[in-house]
This record gives structure tokens, C-alpha cells and sequence, in this order.
């Protein structure tokens, strides 16, 4: 086992994930072998097995590092949901999405399912946090957080996803001022108790 804090595995780790990220960027998924990767990274395969288990495990890792490189610190440590949070999730989302299906070359539809899922988990759970954090002077319990932070990262990930294929697809404005009501009025409503 590999002591994770020795800064000369951490240094092989960044390694393997720059290969892999530099890989994408110019193969498909489906066309990266470990052998690639290694190879890329300077590495043995032995060593790559021993940071990951496999090409997935090392796809879920960069899909959430470069998730967590993209959100603003303020939207990280944000204590409530304002529309400036809304937005910059928005934009964030649909950055990454596009990064990921453009950049990165999406070519297998397993793997672009495994990063779907993968972002909306984290888009969940960033914005659930933000909800929990506000929660204390709404008098919401945990599950109607729980409730509307999923329906709200679903809003913002399917708009953000749908906009890929928008004829105006890097004219954002519209995806935010389109998604922001949506998502700020339904919050509001259910604040207000629904009236």
C-alpha cells in the first residue's frame, strides 16, 4: 500500500492525471490504454496499479478534480443561494460540460455516462451544502433540502447539458437568464410556502 502523503506519490499521482487529462484531450477514452497513460506519465504499469485500479477509477478522479478546480471559492464557501451563486453554477456547469464533451473527446457513451453522473453528483452535493448552511433561518428540515437541492442541480445540469446543442450554444446569457428564473423563483415559492 502507498503511504498517500509522501509527497513523491502525490508527485506520480499529478503525474498519472496530467498524462491521462493530456491523453483525452487527444484520443478518445476508449482508445487510452494503461499502457498509454503509463507510458505518458513515465511510469511502469505496476506503478499506475498502484495509485489506480483502473482507467474508470482514474476517469472519476480528474472528472472530480477539475470539477472542484472550476467552482469558485466563493460558490464553495457560499452560506446562502443568491442569484449570483445560481449563476456562477450555471456557467460553471456548462463549462464543464463542454469541456468535457468538446475537449476531451467523448467518444464512448459509457464514459459519458460515468461523467454525467459523476458532475451532477458533485453539483448535488455543492448545492446541498450551500442549502444546509442557509437552512438554520428557513426552518427546513434536512429531507425538503435534500428534495430541493436535487431538483435544483437537475435544473441547472439538464439546461447546462441541453445548451450543447443550441444553435447559440456559447451565447451563455440566455442559459442563465432562462435557468436563473426557473430555479430562483421555484426556491422562492417554496420559501414563501407557496404562495
Amino acid at each position: 500500500m502507498v503511504n498517500q502523503e509522501d509527497p513523491r506519490v502525490l508527485r506520480t499521482r499529478q503525474l498519472i492525471i496530467e498524462a491521462f487529462r493530456d491523453l483525452l484531450r487527444r484520443k478518445g477514452f476508449g482508445a487510452i490504454t494503461i499502457k498509454d497513460i503509463a507510458q505518458k506519465a513515465t511510469i511502469n504499469r505496476a506503478t499506475f496499479y498502484a495509485h489506480f485500479e483502473d482507467k474508470y477509477a482514474l476517469l472519476d478522479e480528474v472528472t472530480e478534480q477539475v470539477f472542484h478546480e472550476m467552482i469558485p471559492e466563493q460558490v464553495a464557501n457560499a452560506r446562502e443561494f443568491t442569484d449570483e451563486i445560481c449563476e456562477q453554477l450555471i456557467l460553471q456547469t456548462h463549462r464543464y460540460i463542454v469541456d468535457f464533451y468538446q475537449t476531451c473527446r467523448m467518444d464512448s457513451k459509457p464514459m459519458a455516462t460515468l461523467v454525467d453522473e459523476k458532475i451532477k453528483k458533485m453539483l448535488l452535493q455543492t448545492i446541498e451544502s450551500i442549502f444546509l448552511k442557509g437552512a438554520t433561518h428557513l426552518g427546513v428540515g434536512r429531507n425538503p433540502i435534500k428534495v430541493m437541492a436535487a431538483m435544483t442541480g437537475s435544473a441547472i445540469y439538464s439546461a447546462a447539458h441541453y445548451w450543447l446543442n443550441v444553435e447559440e450554444k456559447d451565447r451563455t446569457d440566455g442559459l442563465v437568464d432562462i435557468v436563473r428564473s426557473y430555479v430562483m423563483n421555484g426556491l422562492g415559492l417554496y420559501r414563501d410556502g407557496g404562495k
